[in-house]
């Protein structure tokens, strides 16, 4: 039962941070557990549970005695973000070229990126590729508190990523090319330059945001009975 009772409250994570970050749950919108529990068909508690995994991770945002809120990120915040990132990923991309070290799951992340622009893949896919090569990056470090340090960004980073893609403004060849750019400097041991590839990779993505900086507008919370259905269809049935 227990084993049960997780992959629901994973899936309904799943399903809330995939709306989230398509933007059909807008920036600024409230998720309460009864909310939650009423538009997913699902218990106050697993509502609840999931909702904590989603601030966790920071896609979701809650201050002290108030109700959790999908982030409505101005400049100030995109900017602090990207600097917080650079500062971490940066290094990280040094300590692996001083180590020649390319992780493969990088790799492939970066070959399922490229993959998905090929067949025009959707949105949410190409941002969870272009996340994956970053986490790829972190954890080849080997450092669990580095791990621990980017975890508390990567959710917000997340949403930023998928504001750029669904609003185009960056090409997806361009994000690629980046990051195989990224990876052979890693290959060639050639530190300098392999941190500045990553600097200039972040920095395209910040100054292409900070500009275009407004309220995220989107379609409501879906309608109950979708949603329902949808998390159904998300959860493996136990044996």
């Amino acid at each position: 039962m227990s084993l049960q009772i997780r992959s629901v409250i994973d899936a309904l994570r799943s399903e809330i941070q995939s709306q989230i970050v398509k933007g059909a749950i807008p920036p600024g919108t409230a998720l309460t557990e009864l909310s939650v529990a009423h538009n997913f068909d699902v218990a106050r508690p697993t509502a609840k549970a999931a909702i904590e995994q989603l601030v966790s991770i920071g896609l979701l945002r809650r201050l002290p005695n108030k109700t959790a809120r999908v982030p409505l990120l101005d400049a100030a915040d995109i900017a602090d973000l990207y600097l917080s990132r650079n500062l971490v990923e940066r290094a990280v991309v040094r300590l692996l070229a001083e180590r020649g070290q390319v992780p493969p799951d990088a790799v492939r992340a970066v070959d399922g990126f490229c993959a998905a622009i090929a067949k025009d893949g959707k949105v949410t896919e190409l941002v969870e590729y272009d996340i994956e090569f970053h986490r790829a990056l972190i954890a080849a470090s080997r450092s669990p508190r580095i791990q621990r340090l980017h975890d508390l960004v990567i959710g917000e980073a997340h949403l930023c990523m998928a504001q750029v893609q669904m609003r185009h403004l960056l090409d997806p060849q361009v994000i690629a090319d980046e990051h195989k750019r990224i990876l052979a400097m890693i290959e060639a041991r050639d530190v300098d330059r392999a941190a500045a590839e990553m600097d200039a990779h972040l920095s395209r993505a910040r100054n292409t945001l900070l500009p275009s900086r407004h309220a995220t507008t989107g379609e409501q919370y879906g309608s109950p009975t979708a949603t329902k259905e949808h998390l159904r269809a998300l959860v493996t049935p136990s044996a």
